[in-house]
């Protein structure tokens, strides 16, 4: 049985023999797990599996350079990723402490040996970390009790300090300002930096409003400037971006989002990237075109994983909140088309989460005569009191960050007729 080759195959992996075809064998396990084999192989084989993802860790945390040519071994932690986005994204069956058991690792000098590789690694070790700390951001959305663990807390204190607040991430920004980029400033040092560690950051800051050393607007202030330029510049050309822009964009601007609403919502963090006095609006309405652009909708995941839904979340939070900031309802309603793409989002949208404030955000903006020709079929109406009852029932009275008085404004226009 595969279990059975399974534990005969970790000892030697412990030992580290070194042995190629001792990879491609377990590499050939993994590769074969698929949805629905995976919660009985998880369930015979775990403490197995949970060995292999520690030895992975341990590996990743030594010089790097011992293996990092070796083929056979790269292509075993790439299709160990695989694996373990399946099991994140399994629901049905895998217990929350399984998955926390298998992918969080178990040692803080881990995490420390990988970070003190980072500046003088090659491009195939700063990819393979960035896989596996994007799997602990994936993780972290789903289950958003391991943002205080010890673990987590030390991995975000050293992202934060030792490569976000830092001149190296400010030179990337800079990079990101001009109008036309060539593939070679999208690296993958580049990528760990701007994509990996902002999107650790921002799913810490929305899960966890304590136990953190740096304030929002300590971020937000050594952000903005660049920020700015970044979306304002870039938002006339999104058919040509490239893939990598897009990450890098989804990234800086889910960070920005969740420092601005970090805790609290206070005023004076707007302010740094809406001015109160700015009539012409260009960051409102640079927002407005990356919403408004139909392929992005078409893209938006479920699992929250891509960088379309990363993108079109934060900016939809962004638009809603600084919208009630200044109430500028009206303003929104006039003069832009936002209402009618929200519309079509909130039908089409895969991930709850961008429905919810697609359907909230038309509430805002939108008068009770507005609102009465939106035909919303009562299944709808059944899907927001169904997310309600989750956010009661939930001990911090939210919904995947959404508070219980914005759910029930989206309930309020699905029964007006």
């Amino acid at each position: 049985m595969m279990e059975n080759n399974l534990e005969e195959l970790v000892p030697a992996l412990i030992d580290s023999s070194w042995c190629s075809d001792l990879i491609i064998k377990l590499r050939d396990i993994f590769e074969k797990q698929t949805s629905q084999t995976i919660l009985s192989f998880v369930s015979t084989s775990l403490k197995s599996i949970v060995a292999i993802e520690h030895w992975v860790w341990q590996m990743l945390s030594k010089d790097s350079q011992q293996w990092i040519d070796l083929d056979e071994y790269v292509k075993f932690f790439h299709v160990l990723h695989a694996f373990n986005i399946k099991l994140i994204s399994n629901n049905d069956g895998i217990e929350p402490d399984t998955k926390k058991s298998l992918l969080i690792p178990s040692n803080i000098d881990w995490i420390d040996g990988i970070l003190q590789q980072i500046e003088t690694s090659n491009d195939t070790f700063l990819t393979l970390v960035s896989l596996w700390f994007d799997t602990l951001s994936y993780l972290a959305h789903q289950l958003s009790n391991i943002a205080c663990s010890p673990t987590m807390l030390h991995l975000i204190n050293r992202l934060s300090h030792d490569f976000i607040m830092t001149d190296q991430y400010k030179f990337y920004l800079k990079q990101l300002r001009e109008p036309k980029l060539t593939k070679s400033v999208f690296t993958p040092k580049q990528c760990f930096y701007i994509k990996t560690s902002s999107f650790l950051l921002n799913i810490y800051l929305w899960l966890e409003s304590k136990n953190f050393p740096l304030i929002s607007e300590e971020i937000i202030k050594f952000l903005s400037e660049d920020y700015s330029q970044i979306v304002l510049v870039h938002s006339y050309t999104i058919d040509s971006w490239s893939s990598e822009l897009l990450s890098c964009i989804a990234h800086i601007i889910g960070l920005i989002c969740s420092s601005c609403w970090w805790g609290e919502q206070k005023p004076e963090n707007i302010e740094h990237i809406v001015p109160s006095n700015d009539t012409t609006y260009e960051h409102i309405f640079a927002l407005i075109r990356l919403v408004s652009y139909q392929p992005f909708h078409q893209r938006i995941s479920a699992e929250f994983y891509n960088d379309e839904t990363v993108l079109m979340d934060a900016c939809l939070i962004f638009l809603f909140r600084t919208a009630k900031t200044y109430d500028l309802g009206c303003f929104i309603s006039s003069q832009t088309n936002l209402p009618a793409t929200l519309w079509s989002i909130a039908q089409i949208s895969p991930y709850d989460p961008i429905r919810i404030y697609a359907y909230g955000f038309l509430a805002e903006v939108l008068s009770d005569k507005q609102l009465k020709e939106w035909k919303i079929s009562d299944t709808m109406c059944e899907f927001y009191f169904n997310i309600l009852e989750q956010a009661w029932n939930h001990p911090t009275k939210k919904w995947k960050k959404i508070t219980i008085p914005y759910l029930l404004k989206g309930i309020f226009i699905l029964t007006i007729k």
